[in-house]
């Protein structure tokens, strides 16, 4: 097995991902960071979906030749032990934090009379579903306790379902590839104009939200976080398997090797997510590309890419995703127990919104530096 070659600049991609999730949920938990009309925040959920795709990237490029040949019992035990070590120490520890949290909190009040969203997401009939990784796998239409890790019990699936994607691959070269990009595209279509539509419908009715609650937010949207979000992950994880592939052919290298092109592609999703024009599905193919050009990235871009700060950042990455909605959290519960409404005001003050904004993101750096120096980094070492 050849040894693996380290890929620079998309540890600090993951980095500014877990960076503008933060934003993006300051954004709807805690007051907005722009206009009604401006959608350029009210879109960052589809980090997650980058995520996907750097996922599917990463986990090819280590384990691919892991696969290729066989599925062996040994080989696909040993790979899902590497990422139980990656994901589900900080996962536990996050959920312990907010479940002596949510003791607390009942001891004060009564719990029967908070809002029904913040009743759903600490219902105690998903701990089973938490401890196991499969609390997104549809069995509650609400993401539950530590609602960002939604995600990594999608993460899960994946893993699950990986060894056996990377051996189908092998078999029938391009036309199997060609079949799940097609497969992929397709599934994001539905998801977006056939399941978001009716699941969007039923969380609003299951959380006590008008039923024109959304009508002013994002349209053509794939952003479902439990049941089809299985399908949500896998589609643009596909994409991210397919990535690799181009990458490992250099296809498009003389192109994208260009620093420019870094902030040409983000200036192009800022845009036409600014008035909602480029619908969900089509975004995930962007993904792609912005991750194949930061693979080849070459010059000035890919040295401050490379910088200290920004490779810090994505080292913490996982980290800062899964403390800052525990934190969100907390600030949550403190103000049912003050009896205040947990919700911000809804008058919109941008700079203020936006220090508050940042404050945030410097105090969950700080304690993702310490989940990550005393809890993730360890916990991962040893298990592994």
């Amino acid at each position: 097995m050849n040894p693996i070659k380290f890929i620079p600049s998309l540890t600090p991609l993951r980095g500014i991902a877990a960076v503008l999730v933060v934003f993006f949920h300051y954004h709807i938990f805690l007051g907005p960071l722009s206009e009604p009309e401006n959608l350029m925040v009210s879109k960052l959920y589809l980090m997650v979906d980058l995520f996907f795709v750097l996922s599917g990237f990463i986990m090819l490029h280590v384990y691919g030749e892991w696969f290729e040949g066989e599925v062996s019992k040994t080989g696909f035990f040993k790979f899902l032990r590497a990422r139980v070590a990656r994901l589900y120490p900080l996962h536990l520890f996050t959920f312990f934090y907010l479940f002596i949290w949510v003791l607390y909190m009942k001891s004060r009040i009564v719990f029967e009379e908070v809002p029904i969203i913040i009743q759903n997401v600490f219902d105690n009939s998903a701990l089973l579903g938490v401890f196991t990784l499969t609390h997104a796998w549809g069995t509650h239409m609400e993401a539950t306790w530590n609602t960002a890790s939604w995600s990594i019990s999608v993460e899960w699936f994946l893993y699950l379902l990986f060894p056996f994607i990377v051996w189908i691959m092998h078999r029938g070269q391009n036309v199997v590839k060609i079949l799940l990009a097609v497969f992929a595209m397709l599934g994001l279509f539905y998801l977006s104009y056939v399941i978001e539509p009716v699941w969007t419908a039923e969380i609003s009715e299951q959380r006590g939200f008008p039923q024109d609650s959304t009508s002013s937010g994002p349209k053509n949207t794939i952003d479902v976080i439990t049941g089809f979000a299985l399908l949500r992950g896998l589609c643009s994880f596909i994409f991210g398997l397919l990535a690799y592939e181009l990458y490992k052919r250099e296809i498009g290298k003389q192109v994208l090797k260009h620093g420019f092109l870094f902030f040409v592609i983000w200036a192009f999703l800022f845009g036409v997510w600014y008035r909602d024009i480029f619908p969900d599905p089509i975004v995930i193919p962007v993904f792609l590309l912005l991750i194949l050009q930061t693979a080849y990235a070459e010059g000035q871009v890919r040295k401050v890419l490379n910088s200290k700060v920004f490779v810090y950042l994505g080292n913490i990455s996982y980290s800062i995703y899964m403390v800052h909605i525990p934190i969100i959290l907390t600030l949550f519960i403190l103000s049912l127990i003050k009896g205040e409404s947990p919700i911000g005001p809804e008058e919109i003050n941008l700079l203020k919104n936006w220090m508050g904004a940042f404050m945030l993101l410097l105090f969950v750096i700080i304690i993702a530096s310490l989940t990550y120096r005393f809890i993730e980094k360890p916990a991962r070492n040893r298990l592994k």
